[in-house]
C-alpha cells in the first residue's frame, strides 16, 4: 500500500507499507477461544483434573489431586473467589512438555496410538483456563527441579505475548505450599488461575459444592478403585491468615447406584439403592478396520428405594443423575437424556452406563472439551427407514455403502431400548404393586363402581351383549384365578392378589383400572379377564402424566377430575366390549391406536 506524505514547500514523498492479513487475528482469536463452550466452571475444572488423572494413570500409583480456592473480601464487601489452584503428585513435566502443554491443540495424546486414556485433543489446560480467568500459571517439577510458565490473556490481546514463554527454573509459591494437605513429592504439577473474570460461582464454597457433585460422577470409577483421591478445600484470606471454610474428599457419585461409600443420602451411601439388572452386555463394533468393545451396564432400584418416592432425598438425588451415563475409558463424558421419557417421573429409578474406548471417538462424536458425545443418540432402523421410504434391509445397505459412522449407534440403541422396555415395566409394577397392596380403597375403585352401575343399567335395557359378560358364566374359582393372575402382574403378592380378586368377583364389579407400561402409542388398552373389563392406563404415554397420574396423588380437585375422565374411558371400553364382530372390534382398536398417536402431538411436553 502507498501512503502519501506532504508538507507545504516540499516535494511529495511516497512510502510503501506492508499490511498483514492473518487468517486468525491474535487479539480476536484469543477472545473467541475464551468462549469455548464449557457449560460452567465445574466442567472447565474437570479438564485440569483430567490431566492429573491421566498423568497418574501413566505412573501406576494412586494420584492425589487437590482443588484449593482462596476467597478475599474487599473493605466493606462480601468475600469472593480470588484465585484457585489444582495440585497433583503425578509424574510432572519436563520443560519441553510443560511449554507444549500450554499450546492450544498440542499435547502427547494427538497420535491415535497414544489415545488409550482419557486425554485426546491437547486443548484442555489452556482452553479451560482462559475460559475462566485471564491468567494461568503452571509450576511442574521432576526430580525436585521446578519449572514455571504462564499465559496472560491481556498480554496476548496486546500482542506482547505471541509464543508460550520458555519455562524458567522457579520455586513452588509458599502460599500454595502451606495450603496443600498432601505430601509434595519430587514430582508433580500446580496450576493456578488468577484474575477470575468468568467463573460461574463467585464464592469458593458454592463452586466446590457444585464441582463435587460433577467430579464425583465424572471420576467415580477412578475414585472407587482408589487410583485417584480428590480433595476440595477453600480458605478465606483475612489479615494475612488463611481461615479454612470448606474441606471435603470427593466421594463417588454413581448414577447406577451400585457402589458403596458414595455421596448418596443415607442409608444408601453405604447400602446401594439399586441392584444390577442382568449381566453387562458387550457389543463388538467394527470401525476403521478394527473391532472395539462397547459395554452396556444396567441397574434398577430396590423396592425399598422405590418406596421412598421421588420427593425424598434418594428420589431427589436420583433425579439429578437421571439418564444414560456415557463413559470413555472410565471417565464420564455426559449424562445423556435422548432416551428419556421426559414426562415420566419414574425414569430416575433405572440406570444405564455405556462405556467405550477412544477408538470409537468418531462414532460417539467426542467433543474437544470432553463434555459431550454428540453422536450418542437414540436411533431406530424402523423409524428412519420409514422416513426415507425404504425397507429396513435397504436402509441398512445405504448406511453400509455410505460407511455412515452412525451405523453402530443403531445397534447400540436397539439394545438400550430392549433394556429400557423391561426395566420401565418392572419399575411401574414395583410402585403400583405397593399402592394396590397398601390401600384398602384406591381412588380408581369409586370410578370402577360408578362404571359398573352404568353398565348394569345398560344391561337391563339391552341385555348381556359384551364379551366379558359371557365370562361371568364361568365358575367363580376360574374367574378368581384369571383376575388373580392379572393382579399379580402388577407386582402384588400372590395372597393379596387372590384376596383382591375375590373382592371383585363377590361384589360383581365390572371394571378394573390399572397403571402399567403398554407398548405402542395408545394411551389406554382394553382387555378382559374373569368377567372384568380391564382398562390399562399407559404410563409411557404423556396423557398419563397430564390426566391419570393425579389418581396416585392427594389433590382432591385433581382426583375428582381424573375420576370423571375414567368414566369417559370406561364408556369407550364398554363400547369395545359390546362390539358384535371381530372385524368391527379390530377397527375400533385401530381407531384407539390412532387416537393415541394424535394425542402424542396434543400432549407434548412443553420445554
Amino acid at each position: 500500500m502507498l501512503t502519501k506524505f506532504w508538507n507545504p514547500g516540499t516535494s511529495l514523498i511516497f512510502r510503501s507499507y506492508k499490511m498483514t492479513f492473518p487468517i486468525i487475528p491474535q487479539n480476536l482469536s484469543i477472545s473467541a477461544m475464551r468462549s469455548s463452550g464449557y457449560r460452567d466452571t465445574a466442567h472447565a475444572l474437570a479438564e485440569l483434573i483430567d490431566n492429573s488423572v491421566q498423568s497418574g494413570q501413566d505412573s501406576g500409583k494412586m494420584t492425589e489431586v487437590e482443588l484449593i480456592c482462596i476467597d478475599e473480601a474487599p473493605i466493606g464487601g462480601r468475600r469472593r473467589l480470588s484465585r484457585l489452584a489444582v495440585f497433583d503428585n503425578a509424574t510432572g513435566m519436563d520443560p519441553a512438555l510443560l511449554r507444549k502443554a500450554l499450546q492450544f491443540g498440542n499435547g502427547t495424546r494427538l497420535d491415535p496410538k497414544n489415545q488409550k486414556g482419557i486425554g485426546k485433543f491437547g486443548m484442555g489446560l489452556p482452553n479451560s483456563s482462559i475460559s475462566q480467568c485471564k491468567r494461568v500459571d503452571v509450576w511442574s517439577w521432576q526430580k525436585g527441579i521446578v519449572h514455571h510458565v504462564y499465559l496472560d490473556v491481556s498480554e496476548i490481546q496486546l500482542g506482547h505475548m505471541t509464543e508460550v514463554p520458555v519455562p524458567v527454573v522457579s520455586a513452588i509459591p509458599a502460599e500454595w505450599l502451606s495450603l496443600i494437605a498432601g505430601e509434595v513429592e519430587s514430582q508433580g504439577t500446580l496450576v493456578v488461575w488468577s484474575e477470575l473474570d468468568r467463573v460461574t460461582w463467585k464464592q469458593s464454597t458454592t463452586l466446590l459444592r457444585h464441582t463435587e457433585f460433577i467430579a464425583g460422577r465424572v471420576y467415580r470409577h477412578f475414585i472407587n478403585r482408589k487410583s485417584v483421591r480428590i480433595r476440595f478445600a477453600a480458605y478465606e484470606l483475612k489479615a494475612s491468615q488463611y481461615l479454612s471454610i470448606f474441606e471435603s474428599y470427593v466421594r463417588p457419585n454413581d448414577p447406577l447406584y451400585l457402589m458403596s461409600g458414595t455421596n448418596s443420602p443415607t442409608p444408601f451411601d453405604q447400602n446401594p439403592a439399586f441392584v444390577p439388572f442382568g449381566e453387562p452386555q458387550v457389543i463388538t463394533v467394527g470401525h476403521n478396520g478394527e473391532d472395539h468393545p462397547v459395554t452396556i451396564r444396567a441397574s434398577i432400584c430396590k423396592p425399598e428405594a422405590r418406596r421412598e418416592g421421588g420427593t425424598k432425598p434418594i428420589g431427589q438425588h436420583a433425579l439429578k443423575n437421571q439418564g444414560i451415563s456415557v463413559v470413555r475409558s472410565g471417565r464420564e463424558l455426559e449424562m445423556n437424556h435422548s432416551f428419556l421419557n421426559s414426562y415420566d417421573s419414574r425414569e430416575r429409578w433405572w440406570g444405564i452406563e455405556v462405556e467405550f474406548s477412544p477408538g470409537l471417538d468418531d462414532v460417539f462424536g467426542v467433543s474437544n472439551n470432553k463434555q459431550a458425545a454428540t453422536g450418542f443418540l437414540r436411533l431406530s432402523f424402523e423409524e428412519d427407514a420409514d422416513a426415507e421410504s425404504l425397507t429396513i434391509p435397504e436402509y441398512k445397505e445405504v448406511l453400509e455403502l455410505d460407511r455412515d459412522s452412525r451405523l453402530p449407534m443403531y445397534y447400540i440403541s436397539r439394545e438400550i431400548e430392549k433394556l429400557l422396555g423391561i426395566m420401565r415395566s418392572q419399575v411401574a409394577k414395583m410402585r403400583e404393586g405397593d399402592r394396590v397392596q397398601g390401600q384398602k380403597e384406591r381412588p380408581e375403585n369409586k370410578a370402577e363402581q360408578a362404571a359398573t352401575n352404568s353398565v348394569t343399567r345398560r344391561r337391563d335395557r339391552v341385555g348381556d351383549t359384551g364379551r366379558s359378560d359371557k365370562q361371568e358364566e364361568l365358575p367363580e374359582d376360574d374367574r378368581t384365578k384369571a383376575i388373580t393372575t392379572d393382579i399379580i402382574q402388577d407386582g402384588v403378592d400372590d395372597r393379596v392378589a387372590h384376596d383382591i380378586a375375590v373382592d371383585y368377583v363377590t361384589k360383581k364389579i365390572k371394571f378394573r383400572f390399572k397403571h402399567a407400561d403398554v407398548s405402542g402409542q395408545m394411551f389406554f388398552d382394553v382387555s378382559t379377564a374373569g368377567g372384568l373389563i380391564l382398562v390399562t392406563l399407559n404410563t409411557r404415554h404423556p396423557v398419563h402424566a397430564r390426566l391419570f397420574d393425579a389418581l396416585r396423588g392427594d389433590d382432591n380437585h385433581e382426583l375428582q377430575y381424573a375420576k370423571n375422565v375414567l368414566s369417559l374411558i370406561a364408556a369407550w371400553a364398554r363400547m369395545e366390549d359390546e362390539t358384535p364382530s371381530e372385524k368391527m372390534r379390530l377397527a375400533i382398536e385401530e381407531t384407539r391406536l390412532q387416537w393415541g398417536r394424535m394425542a402424542m402431538d396434543f400432549f407434548e411436553v412443553e420445554d
